[in-house]
């Protein structure tokens, strides 16, 4: 063996564990997010007394009033979006591994993640205020302080934070790859 010949070496470089592993744990953690997301749907939203509704129970069952129409027709976005998020953050694990698809391909599949995050947030965040103004209605004789927000509400706030996190993992290191010298 020449002196110019280098061994070659099994461990990665910083370019390969940026470029590869931060778009595959920003994927990861964004599908973890929809998840917890479509979790949190089906358990408790709101309650008043001994009566709970969940995020599907509020889209299936719209009746007119401040929980009504309007946001079981936006409600019923936010599962949709979930599931986007997740197909676009499982199919940008192979589009990273994969050599000959475009690397803008993970840059686009994470800010798209990015963007159904917030576009889930306007529905929910809408509901929120609704449910707000009921507890605060002076019509409501007094019966607006037993409406509650249930923790279903909040896993799947949670769950959209978690996501829009993965989003911002996988661009920042998708990017972060083009400056980043082997």
């Amino acid at each position: 063996m020449s002196s110019n010949d280098k061994p070659q070496s099994s461990s990665l470089s910083k370019k390969d564990i940026v470029g590869k592993g931060g778009p595959i744990a920003g994927s990861a953690t964004s599908a973890i997010g929809a998840l917890l997301v479509l979790i949190g749907f089906v358990l408790p939203w709101a309650s008043c007394g001994n009566y709970r509704l969940s995020g599907l129970d509020i889209v299936t069952q719209s009746t007119s009033g401040n929980l009504g129409e309007s946001n079981g027709t936006l409600l019923c976005l936010v599962p949709f979006f979930a599931i986007g998020m997740l197909g676009i953050a499982i199919a940008v694990v192979p589009a990273t591994l994969w050599k000959k698809i475009p690397a803008a391909f993970k840059v686009i599949g994470m800010a798209l993640v990015s963007l159904l995050t917030l576009l889930a947030c306007c529905p929910s965040c809408l509901f929120f205020t609704n449910l707000q103004s009921a507890r605060n209605d002076p019509n409501s004789m007094g019966m607006g302080g037993f409406v509650q927000v249930e923790y279903g509400f909040w896993v799947s706030m949670f769950g959209l934070f978690v996501s829009f996190l993965g989003g911002l993992l996988g661009i920042g290191t998708s990017v972060a790859e083009k400056t980043i010298k082997d």
